[in-house]
């Protein structure tokens, strides 16, 4: 059983996954594997390379993830076409993974769930949602950037809100705030899936 879980930048995916794992559950970091992917398979640097930037990566070597975001984060046509590179190589490799697990739960973190197509192939939907001001706070604190570098990625995240609709029957939604708060209603959505 594959379930997502999602939010816009610094509204608390990782720290539900986190929770989740402490707990025992298996979580995919889409982020994670998705940077694994584009630093060990050579057809995707040379894609990358080719399509996106040969300033990113010569094709070789891994790709500078600053100059790349610099790129995917103000440049619509280009973050699209990252997408298309990295994520049918990422579906694949949560298959793999969930055929290893056979019918245990599997939780994969991501940002943009339903725009990557892992949304279609999830059970339910963990929407992650916490006050903008609250994210850009996060945000600032934990990568140092600026509220205009922050506010362009929440641009770019505007589509996949758009495309989560159309999995509303599927969504469970979590208000991050108060720690002890945001425990108990991991335990109680826990239940209820």
């Amino acid at each position: 059983m594959l379930i997502g879980i999602c939010g816009g930048i610094g509204s608390g995916k990782s720290v539900v996954s986190r929770l989740l794992r402490n707990l025992g559950y298996n979580v995919i970091d889409c982020d994670l594997e998705a940077r694994l992917l584009m630093n060990g398979s050579e057809d995707i640097k040379r894609a990358i390379c080719n399509r996106i930037s040969s300033e990113v990566t010569d094709g070789i070597s891994i790709p500078d993830r600053k100059k790349l975001a610099d790129i995917v984060f103000n440049n619509e046509d280009a973050r699209l076409m990252l997408n298309e590179i990295v994520h049918s190589a990422l579906r694949e490799r949560i298959r793999e993974i969930g055929r290893v697990l056979g019918a245990k739960p599997l939780f994969v973190e991501a940002a943009i769930l339903a725009e990557s197509g892992l949304a279609e192939e999830c059970r339910y939907i963990i929407k992650v949602e916490a006050d903008r001001e609250e994210r850009l706070a996060r945000v600032r604190e934990r990568d140092a950037a600026s509220d205009a570098h922050i506010l362009a990625r929440m641009r770019s995240q505007e589509k996949e809100e758009r495309l989560l609709a159309q999995y509303s029957d599927r969504i469970l939604t979590i208000c991050n705030g108060d720690k002890d708060v945001l425990i108990m209603q991991v335990k109680n959505l826990l239940k209820s899936i």
